[in-house]
């Protein structure tokens, strides 16, 4: 059985991998049942938490689900199959997340966990396999006339909450690696998608120089890459060299322990930060990916989502989640809000500038609502998010959300909320009242 830990002060990879005899999940907690102190000694942030709080031991993974998901009190997400548990919570400093997963599993499925269960540095190779994001990329556009794409992941611990599994993957076409400072220098960033870290990248590039490895070591010069204050110095490489010298990285960062590591078609940072934390940066081109596409997709898929195992189609901004449902109001052909499942293609719709006096554009997104089920307790939900925007049909909106939440609820023999309900947002108070007892708390 694995064990994964994934906190942003585990180390350069900001991960840990462990291996038990156990074949299984179940196998494992019910060999340490008796002795809960084994758990908390693992470090593992909370899980110590199950086997602590006595009783018997799980039969199957139902019971370790209902156990898990009731006495992880900390947690912010809890999935549980037949042969895996994998946690989001909060630790002391920022989220960790945990994934506890079945031998036979990582071998079944290594599109997905073939990174995740990785320990150390990636390999170095070229092949001429294809290579098909499992997640969506972000296109930067055409850097160079050339052949192939260059694929950057960058994971940083950027703030205590939302800072796991919610980090694009982008993709630079018509060059390789070897050539990507180069094409990098010519290129012409656009402010709106270009990462902050690319950005810097392209700054520290210097004239008459065709990769990044020089470049990426020089990125460990840069004072702050949380600090917005920055951005104005990666106009050119003259410009960013000037900021360095005028303000190096302040001494608690550690950028001694900063690792670097380039090959010929994958490049690795890993960046000493606040708090002991690492920050993650891979570059790759398809050639890597050619000859590695397991690690490849793994690895896009770990940035993208905090959940390895998770398929559900949700927006970025979405925690992965397999008992979460997210509902969304828009705007029909007659302007009349129409209630469905949300979905990835709804993730920006809110918050969009329009007159609330006037109807609106048919599909615009007129509310959020979502909710996560059967977490504390088998028959309770929660409400984990909730936004309605300020229009002239919102009392009607926020009516229909509940009338088809109250519903679903019900067929689901779910009858009592806990945590945060509404009452002082937009339309709360008559959403609550159509959802009737089902909107009630369920006593602590």
């Amino acid at each position: 059985m694995y064990l994964i830990y994934r906190s942003w002060g585990e180390g350069v990879l900001g991960k840990s991998v462990r291996r038990f005899p156990e074949p299984t999940v179940l196998d494992w907690f019910r060999s340490i049942w008796a002795t809960p102190d084994a758990v908390h000694d693992l470090g593992v942030h909370g899980l110590g938490h199950i086997p602590g709080e006595g009783g018997p031991p799980p039969a199957d993974m139902a019971g370790l689900r209902t156990l898990a998901r009731s006495r992880l009190s900390d947690s912010h997400q809890c999935n549980v199959d037949d042969h895996s548990l994998r946690g989001l919570a909060n630790g002391l400093d920022h989220e960790v997340a945990y994934y506890l997963l079945d031998d036979a599993v990582a071998e079944a499925e290594p599109r997905r966990w073939a990174y995740a269960v990785h320990d150390g540095p990636l390999p170095d190779g070229s092949g001429d396999a294809p290579f098909d994001p499992p997640c969506p990329v972000t296109h930067l556009g055409l850097l160079s006339p050339g052949d192939g794409t260059v694929y950057a992941i960058f994971m940083e611990c950027v703030a205590k909450h939302d800072s796991i599994g919610r980090h694009r993957p982008y993709a630079l076409t018509g060059v390789r690696l070897p050539e990507l400072g180069a094409a990098l220098r010519e290129a012409v960033p656009d402010g709106d998608t270009w990462p902050r870290e690319l950005e810097v990248l392209r700054a520290m590039v210097a004239p008459g120089e065709t990769g990044i490895g020089p470049a990426l070591r020089r990125c460990n010069d840069w004072p702050d890459f949380l600090d917005s204050e920055t951005d104005g110095h990666t106009g050119s490489h003259e410009a960013a060299l000037r900021l360095t010298a005028a303000r190096p990285p302040a001494p608690s960062l550690h950028r001694e322990r900063t690792v670097v590591h380039v090959g010929e078609h994958l490049a690795q940072l890993f960046l000493s930060g606040w708090n002991d934390t690492y920050g993650q940066w891979f570059l790759f081109d398809d050639r890597w990916a050619g000859a590695h596409p397991d690690l490849a997709a793994s690895l896009t898929w770990f940035a993208a989502h905090w959940d390895p195992a998770c398929a559900r189609p949700h927006s970025r901004l979405t925690t992965c989640a397999d008992n979460r449902v997210r509902y969304v109001a828009v705007a029909g052909p007659d302007g009349r809000p129409v209630v469905r499942l949300g979905g990835p293609q709804d993730e920006d719709g809110l918050g969009d500038l329009w007159s609330p006096d006037r109807p609106a554009p048919a599909q615009r997104v007129l509310a959020t609502v979502e909710l996560q089920l059967r977490q504390p307790a088998p028959d309770t939900w929660k409400l984990t998010h909730y936004s309605v925007d300020p229009h002239r049909q919102g009392r009607l909106t926020a009516g229909l959300l509940a009338q088809r939440i109250a519903a679903d609820l019900r067929a689901e023999g779910i009858t009592q909320a806990t945590g945060w309900l509404p009452d002082d947002h937009a339309h709360g108070k008559l959403f609550l009242r159509v959802l009737g007892d089902l909107g009630r708390r369920r006593p602590d």
